[in-house]
């Protein structure tokens, strides 16, 4: 059955849907107070129900991921309404502010339904452990919205009680926020939520909907490693991270904790395993609340090329594609072959083609171009994480993801965004372990879990440096899904490494080649060998050439939203 998030009237009557400024400068008069609607368990659930209607907001289109252009993983199509996007990937003040708009809208619109649950559940006449559950969600959800906000903005303006501040309140500085969303995970973690959830709105498939207490195990060891990275360079708390990353790998491997890694890569993105137990903090879609069509939006469209009927969103940037090893994750991250827009004609089926094909020497509908003619203009690999075949009559199919096959061309389709994955919590467990002289063995064998699901040959895998090897194997666990709690931009930011991303996009953009002749070959679902091949003789197109020049630690933060800044002129640099 689908999780019904429904929203009565008087819930949304004094939650309302604000900007930061916007609830900081409320009017309550002539709205039903919170000390009258906290009455039952029915309005106790409407408040946790109102607080994850915002948390599917969050991620409804692609707009509040943006920023994510910046990682070295994804970059977006030219012309357009991709401005944004391409403002993003080179590192430039935006003209067009949508992404940093909705990702500040949604971010504190979560803190705002957080807020009300904090400060009121207490109240409510019913039993401790169900208003120690509705207090343990608002605390994560709370901390992630900020963990979210700082990691793109930087200081930023606190508010924990909703309370009218008339566009006063001065950023509160990094450390401080940091500090906060600790805290708030670990009173999140006191309340000792369960572990398995059952019962409709809570569970589905399976699969936890609300915060288990493994999920904030997680989340505190990816801000513990965070808070070791840039911009505070708190190396200790590689140690903390280690630790809590543990907890839950142990808590695994006991079968306290109802996850695993799926057996076969072809299975972590797949619709057909759309409850995944790979999936420790996920955010599900359904019929009833949700984004556009009250339901998940543009996910299946927005990775998916132009030119092949998708939006171009996010498109995969070359050069981390030939680096990313062979094996069952390349074939699905990747799609393996473009179903193009010419047609065999001894068989009618689209021609399938590799990425950098041209029309040189081959007839396309009867066509025959020149060497620079891109079979597919844009002229680089696709994510597939997102995208979903159709069945025969054009519903989307519960399957892996076959490149032969027709893409389902709907908007709006019920996925889950999988936020925190057990195999990056392996892998933060490695590399934190790594960083901090623990666990040596336990960390080596976590990582070496990730690789022989993921490698063609895991033999190959360089684990001569083991926090180096978790950096790069968490990059590719989550390339593409913009979605992630940890995105690659993310890790990159940490490691305060999103200059060479920078670096890669002023260059010539050459050296995603091979030599020539040279092969990388894996198999398919079916065990059938497939082989990627670029030779050195195909031309590679640049991006649009970046012409900015790098300014540090404000081209890794983004602006604030300028109608945020003209509300509260305390939001400066």
């Amino acid at each position: 059955m689908k999780p019904k998030y429904i929203l009565p009237i008087a819930a949304a009557a004094f939650l309302g849907l604000a900007s930061c400024s916007d609830f900081l400068t409320e009017d309550p008069k002539g709205q039903l107070t919170p000390r009258g609607f906290f009455d039952s368990q029915a309005n106790l659930d409407a408040s946790v129900n109102a607080l994850y209607f915002n948390v599917q907001r969050s991620q409804c289109n692609s707009n509040p991921m943006i920023v994510q252009c910046q990682g070295d993983d994804m970059t977006s199509t030219t012309g357009s309404n991709k401005a944004a996007y391409l403002s993003a990937d080179a590192f430039e003040v935006p003209t067009d502010t949508k992404g940093l708009e909705w990702l500040w809208k949604w971010q504190y619109n979560i803190i705002q339904a957080a807020n009300l649950i904090i400060d009121n559940a207490g109240q409510t006449p019913v039993s401790q452990e169900n208003i120690n559950q509705a207090l343990g969600q608002a605390h994560y959800w709370r901390a992630y919205a900020y963990f979210n906000l700082v990691r793109v903005f930087g200081p930023l303006p606190v508010n924990a009680h909703n309370e009218p501040d008339n566009n006063t309140t001065a950023p509160s500085s990094v450390s401080d926020i940091y500090n906060m969303i600790v805290k708030d995970l670990k009173i999140a973690e006191s309340f000792n939520l369960p572990v398995k959830y059952t019962g409709e709105n809570k569970s589905v498939g399976g699969m936890n909907i609300f915060i288990s207490e493994q999920a904030v195990k997680s989340t505190l060891a990816a801000v513990y490693m965070n808070m070791a990275g840039f911009p505070l360079n708190l190396t200790d708390y590689y140690s903390l991270a280690a630790d809590k990353a543990k907890e839950v790998v142990d808590g695994v491997k006991a079968g306290k904790y109802p996850h695993s890694l799926c057996s076969e890569w072809k299975d972590v993105y797949s619709y057909g395993n759309n409850f995944s137990p790979e999936a420790i903090v996920a955010i599900t879609y359904n019929s009833n609340t949700g984004g556009w069509s009250n339901s998940d939006s543009q996910m299946s469209s927005c990775h998916q090329l132009g030119s092949l009927s998708g939006w171009g969103d996010f498109l995969a940037e070359r050069y981390f594609w030939s680096r990313f090893p062979e094996g069952p994750r390349k074939d699905y991250v990747y799609a393996r072959k473009l179903r193009s827009n010419y047609t065999d004609p001894s068989t009618n089926q689209p021609v399938l083609v590799d990425w950098w094909a041209t029309t040189d020497g081959k007839k396309y509908n009867g066509k025959t171009g020149s060497e620079s003619n891109a079979v597919v203009s844009e002229y680089r690999p696709m994510f597939v994480g997102f995208t979903v075949n159709a069945t025969a009559d054009g519903q989307p199919l519960a399957a892996p993801y076959d490149y032969a096959a027709p893409f389902w061309g709907g908007m709006c389709i019920y996925k889950t965004h999988q936020v925190i994955r057990y195999s990056e919590v392996l892998c933060w467990f490695a590399e934190a372990s790594a960083r901090s002289g623990k666990y040596a063995a336990e960390a080596r064998a976590a990582l070496e879990d990730v690789q022989r699901r993921a490698y063609a040959d895991p033999a190959v895998a360089d684990n001569s440096d083991l926090a180096e090897a978790a950096f790069r194997e968490h990059g590719f666990e989550v390339a593409g899904n913009a979605y992630s709690l940890v995105t690659r931009r993310a890790d990159e930011f940490r490691m305060n490494r999103l200059k060479q991303a920078y670096d890669y996009r002023v260059g010539p953009q050459t050296a995603v080649l091979v030599p020539a002749g040279t092969l990388t070959q894996s198999c398919d679902a079916m065990g059938n060998p497939f082989t990627y091949e670029l030779e050195e003789d195909v031309v590679v197109p640049e991006n649009m050439p970046v012409t900015v020049a790098w300014q540090g630690d404000n081209s890794m933060y983004q602006i604030y939203p300028p109608k945020e800044t003209e509300k509260n002129p305390g939001l400066k640099r």
